[in-house]
């Protein structure tokens, strides 16, 4: 678990998740699906390799604690949008706000928790917005993030860097 900078923002892996908790933090599960986890799947119940789209659930369900995204980490930028990514920033801007801590989590903690990381900072203002912006990150807060080119093509797309 690396805590992200003089922020409130944590991020890690899947099996940080328990500890997290037990912390009392906010979570944000970037996972959507691997047996034995808390997941997506495994809090919406879906079966099979993918969420049925007319779910209500389908890009990501919120708690009072935790918000779960339904976030494929592929080389497509389809895979992550606006609809999933704004409840998600909203939400952690909120628990920050209130005081608490908020733990970011995906399977490996390299690519999907440390974008969502990223975005916050790059949502909030609190990472200068250049071509420099993923060395600056990597350099200054995350030296793990190995970004895939979903994540990476849709957070240039979306904050112009």
């Amino acid at each position: 678990m690396i805590k992200i900078g003089e922020h409130k923002i944590f991020v890690g892996t899947k099996e940080e998740y328990q500890i997290a908790k037990q912390q009392g933090m906010k979570i944000v599960c970037a996972l959507n699906r691997v047996k034995g986890y808390v997941t997506h799947q495994s809090v919406v119940g879906w079966q099979g390799r993918g969420c049925n789209p007319s779910s209500p659930y389908y890009l990501f369900k919120k708690e009072d604690d935790a918000i779960y995204l339904n976030m494929i980490d592929g080389d497509n930028p389809k895979y992550v949008n606006d609809e999933m990514i704004n409840p998600a920033l909203d939400f952690i801007h909120q628990h920050i706000k209130n005081g608490s801590e908020v733990f970011i989590y995906c399977s490996l903690g390299e690519s999907r928790s440390p974008s969502i990381a990223l975005m916050y900072l790059l949502e909030n203002k609190l990472i200068e917005r250049n071509e420099s912006t993923i060395q600056l990150f990597k350099k200054d807060f995350y030296p793990n993030y190995q970004p895939k080119m979903g994540n990476l093509l849709y957070i240039k797309n979306r904050w112009g860097i």
